[in-house]
């Protein structure tokens, strides 16, 4: 790998973690189970939050350590952070607006804003951050094409908590396709990044 290439990788290298999406692709399915008004109560709910938080807190400090053995550090720079600052703040306002129910749809709808709403948000964020790739459009993509669909329409205020279940799983499935974009570009460079400051 060339250090024009190193240095490209070592930018994006904190923004695409894609085993970090794992725990959040769990998460938002409890979350939309608990969110069904006939859905689990009580015992049933608690006992599927708490392993879900468990899962999660065990994956996470798992997938920190794998990435500090396997990949170092990188400090971004300024200019990486503010950028990354951006991005957050455009996914936050787009799902915000394209999500709220009194701004853009009713309760009656056939169609699932919110999910479409969740992808146009995250292929926001990707092409802020670092660059839409074949898979970003591909999967976030289709999810707002789904989300847009007339289907949803006898599912009243289930919709959204329904739509929870296929958004975990493109997001675990894009956050793998990131795992392995990144694991390619690292690949013919031999050590771990270790206190690396990359950025443009």
């Amino acid at each position: 790998m060339d250090r024009q290439a190193l240095v490209a990788a070592g930018a994006n290298y904190p923004y695409l973690q894609g085993l970090w999406a794992l725990p959040m692709g769990l998460i938002l399915p409890v979350v939309g189970l608990s969110n069904l008004e006939q859905g689990p109560s009580g015992g049933w709910l608690l006992g599927i939050a708490a392993g879900a938080l468990v899962l999660c807190g065990v994956g996470s400090l798992l997938i920190a350590r794998h990435y500090r053995q396997h990949y170092g550090e990188v400090t971004p720079t300024t200019g990486r952070r503010v950028r990354h600052g951006v991005a957050v703040v455009a996914w936050a306002l787009v799902l915000f607006v394209g999500a709220n129910r009194y701004l853009l749809w009713s309760a009656d709808s056939p169609v699932c804003v919110y999910a479409s709403a969740f992808a146009l948000a995250t292929l926001a964020y990707y092409a802020i951050l670092v660059g839409l790739r074949a898979h970003h459009v591909a999967i976030w993509g289709t999810v707002l094409v789904a989300g847009l669909l007339p289907v949803w329409g006898g599912l009243g205020a289930d919709r959204d908590a329904i739509a929870m279940i296929p958004l975990g799983l493109a997001l675990a499935v894009s956050g793998l396709l990131d795992q392995r974009l990144l694991a390619r570009d690292f690949a013919s460079f031999g050590q771990p990044l270790e206190g690396s400051n990359a950025g443009r």
